[in-house]
């Protein structure tokens, strides 16, 4: 026994098996279904129109903060 994987959509409660597993044609096999789901998340509300504060400064830069770290070991 081997087992191989594939997508595939189920129209009319048929799946399609792809060409390339042609040997399949005519035998018995077990079928094991996963559904797929989107994991796509939304964003927040106001991820991409983030609010901005005109007293705020920055620290440092990102690449400074990483050249830090990286001399500092860490």
């Amino acid at each position: 026994m081997y087992a191989i994987e594939f997508e595939a959509d189920v129209h009319n409660n048929i799946i399609q098996i792809p060409i390339e597993y042609k040997e399949l044609e005519a035998k018995h096999i077990k079928v094991f279904i996963v559904e797929v789901k989107p994991t796509a998340k939304l964003l927040p509300d106001g991820f991409l129109n983030p609010v901005l504060i005109s007293n705020y400064k920055n620290i440092a830069k990102r690449d400074e903060l990483y050249d830090c770290c990286q001399r500092l070991g860490k």
